[in-house]
């Protein structure tokens, strides 16, 4: 399985132990996926073409020897495929993967809900934990993050923002088109700090472009 995945590419420190993660939200539960959170229910979220759209893969329900694969290739340092779990319930509703370069201190988030019926507000609210378990948990100085280059209204928003463009790559589509083309952008762990110190408008802005972003690629 491909979820979208930058080049982060940067090896794995010999003196990181793999580590699991967990962390909680009012709603929400994220954390580390096992083997045993394969499920029937859950390699059906790649069937739904509303789904797989979003990150730009073809509409196909994973096998559970392919799901099991997908999680097993994160080896919790440089890759973390976290579950999304409704608090109230303990259903599985989506994942986040997180790819990390140690050697440039940055982070890349991808984020799939798979749950009808959860698609607003699981991504921010979770997004918000994410990023501070990796800007301030971990260390590390740099997130990125990747847009649809025709989700066009939120290019000014970025810099606004603080986000900084950093380049522009294309990658073949799944929706008729040959190539999508995907924008990508950086944010600073100061510039982030800054944003949560300054005004909430700002801070919700950040937060809704992240969600905005990751909801289209």
């Amino acid at each position: 399985m491909s979820v979208s995945r930058a080049a982060i590419t940067g090896q794995s420190p010999s003196h990181l132990e793999p580590r699991s993660i967990r962390l909680e939200t009012e709603h929400y539960v994220v954390r580390t996926l096992e083997l045993s959170d394969v499920t029937e229910r859950a390699c059906a979220w790649f069937a739904d073409p509303s789904k797989t759209a979003t990150i730009n893969l073809p509409a196909r329900a994973l096998s559970a020897e392919e799901f099991a694969d997908y999680i097993a290739s994160h080896d919790r340092v440089t890759g973390h495929a976290l579950g999304i779990f409704d608090k109230a319930t303990g259903l599985h509703i989506g994942l986040w993967a997180v790819y990390v370069d140690w050697d440039q201190s940055e982070f890349l988030i991808n984020v799939l809900v798979g749950e009808r019926g959860y698609e607003h507000g699981v991504r921010r609210e979770t997004q918000r934990k994410i990023t501070d378990q990796f800007f301030e948990g971990m260390g590390l100085e740099t997130m990125r993050c990747a847009v649809l280059a025709r989700n066009e209204r939120l290019d000014g928003r970025f810099s606004q923002a603080g986000w900084v463009p950093e380049h522009t790559t294309y990658k073949p589509s799944v929706n008729g088109e040959a190539f999508e083309e995907v924008r990508h952008y950086s944010l600073t762990r100061e510039r982030w700090r800054a944003n949560y110190r300054a005004s909430r408008e700002l801070r919700d802005l950040s937060d809704a472009l992240i969600h905005n972003a990751l909801a289209g690629i």
